[in-house]
């Protein structure tokens, strides 16, 4: 089956100033130490139905507003402001749970805050993270894998709580590893690799350092409901932000699809496999701009939430593929995840054993989205190292996405946005 859409997740780094003498973790050879992930049992319509009652939505919508301020944050940062800028909010939360396991006192408290956590106790977020997790890879016709891992030196203990944790709500696969060594750079990358089904095959060009790393891995697959026809396909003209224009290859066709518009704004859902996954695409109008469109997402995105009419739209759709990779830390710190960078504040005493002081050190984010006339093909990584110490219209409406636009790819019944990001050169 050929690839459509692949999106992998993201990995955290946290470095440990000091290595402690045991641990409770069998070590492994590196050439041993890529696994597959478990079979994902397939629910069914009724175990599907029980497991969405228990959905924590607040989570959601904090997992989405998350990835809104930090695709803001991103933005604000002259390095990545005038280019394409796609991230997987589900990613990095998801590594940075992992993270957050390890936390206490104000490290934990302010991680919380801005995950959007607040108020509730970590069996809670596990539990929630859990069951979004078996809904989102069961299903929808489309494949969608997510894999978790933690790598430490040996030697480092690590509280077996946390690794239990970890474990059961995560699935997270423990790995021993020298990881000042090239043969554990090789091991991850192997393990990135296979995860993201080699959408992305690596993360490290060096051995990462530091006594562990937490990694989340996601994958999408998925093809259109209704796939665009290669031979409808023509190069136009696509305006840049600064008014200049470039030739792409740009997808068309005629359909029914949900469909919304505002003043300043047009907006399309475009269904994968039997449409529980669909791409949005939000396009500022012609009178507007892709600024104003990203200040009215990172006010309220409400707007663009809950049920679209159906109408008869001429489409037209770039054809592209973008790859980024982003180190995070700047932009969480702005957000206000402060003390767990901080080798002095950092209190990760749900995770070190023996009274080691860890803190994060780096967090590494890496994306590939891939969409063709088949579908949409997409990869993240996140690595953090830690460190011790409608009615039927007469005519149908045009929508031909050839300016800068908006997308996330997002699950019906969840409203979960796995990935978003703002296009400014296809």
């Amino acid at each position: 089956m050929r690839k459509r859409m692949v999106l992998s997740g993201l990995c955290l780094l946290m470095g440990l100033t000091a290595c402690a003498q045991g641990s409770d973790i069998q070590s492994v050879e590196p050439q041993a130490m890529v696994d597959k992930l478990p079979n994902v049992k397939e629910l069914s319509a009724e175990e599907r139905k029980a497991v969405l009652t228990k959905i924590n939505t607040g989570m959601v919508e904090a997992q989405n507003d998350f990835g809104l301020r930090l695709h803001q944050a991103l933005s604000n940062n002259p390095e990545y402001k005038s280019d394409n800028l796609i991230i997987s909010p589900y990613s990095v939360t998801q590594a940075l749970a992992l993270a957050y396991n390890g936390t206490a006192g104000g490290t934990a408290a302010e991680m919380s805050g801005v995950l959007g956590w607040k108020g509730m106790n970590v069996a809670d977020i596990n539990d929630g993270n859990r069951q979004l997790q078996s809904l989102l890879e069961n299903g929808g016709g489309v494949v969608l894998n997510v894999a978790n891992s933690v790598w430490h030196q040996p030697g480092l203990e690590m509280k077996k709580t946390y690794l239990q944790a970890v474990k059961d709500s995560y699935r997270a696969e423990i790995k021993e590893a020298d990881l000042l060594n090239a043969d554990a750079m090789d091991a991850i990358n192997r393990w990135v690799n296979d995860k993201t089904s080699g959408m992305i095959p690596s993360i490290y060009d060096k051995p990462p350092g530091g006594v562990a790393v937490l990694i989340n891995a996601i994958y999408f697959n998925g093809g259109w409901m209704d796939e665009f026809d290669p031979a409808n396909t023509v190069d136009e003209e696509f305006t840049l932000s600064d008014g200049t224009t470039q030739k792409i290859p740009m997808m068309k066709r005629e359909g029914r699809y949900s469909y919304k518009e505002g003043e300043s704004w047009q907006a399309i859902r475009i269904p994968y496999g039997d449409g529980r996954m669909h791409m949005l695409v939000i396009l500022p109008k012609e009178s507007s701009s892709m600024d104003e469109l990203q200040q009215q997402l990172w006010k309220d995105a409400s707007v663009w939430k809950g049920d679209y009419p159906h109408e008869t739209i001429q489409l037209g759709l770039p054809k592209f593929k973008v790859e980024q990779t982003f180190e995070l830390p700047d932009a969480l710190q702005s957000l206000g995840m402060i003390q767990a960078f901080d080798s002095d504040a950092a209190d990760f005493s749900a995770m070190a054993a023996d009274g080691e002081k860890f803190w994060i050190d780096k967090v590494k984010h890496k994306t590939v989205v891939d969409v063709s006339e088949k579908g949409t093909e997409a990869a993240a990584i996140t690595a953090v190292g830690i460190e011790t110490t409608a009615a039927l219209t007469s005519q149908p409406i045009v929508m031909n996405v050839d300016r800068p636009f908006f997308f996330a790819i997002e699950d019906r019944d969840t409203g979960t946005w796995l990935f978003m990001g703002s296009v400014l050169k296809p």
